[in-house]
């Protein structure tokens, strides 16, 4: 599980599986670009796991996550 804030708003927090939806290699973040990058084929996602530019079509799966008191809790699947 990768867990990196909103961009926009810090209080909020997104939860993804870095496990590429096009083949299966694990993207990476990018923190300069707020976005994921796979190193395979060179797929985008957002923050939140929507594809930005393919070849990937289907977003990274996400997990429900939030910022309670100190701490990150993912629910998991």
């Amino acid at each position: 599980v990768l867990v990196v804030r909103n961009p926009d708003d810090r209080t909020v927090v997104y939860a993804v599986n870095p496990t590429c939806s096009h083949e299966g290699c694990t993207v990476k973040w990018e923190t300069d670009e707020k976005k994921y990058d796979c190193p395979c084929h060179d797929a985008e996602f957002s923050p939140d796991g929507q594809v930005m530019e393919g070849p990937a079509k289907k977003p990274l799966a996400t997990y429900t996550a939030k910022i309670e008191g100190d701490s990150i809790l993912v629910k998991s699947i």
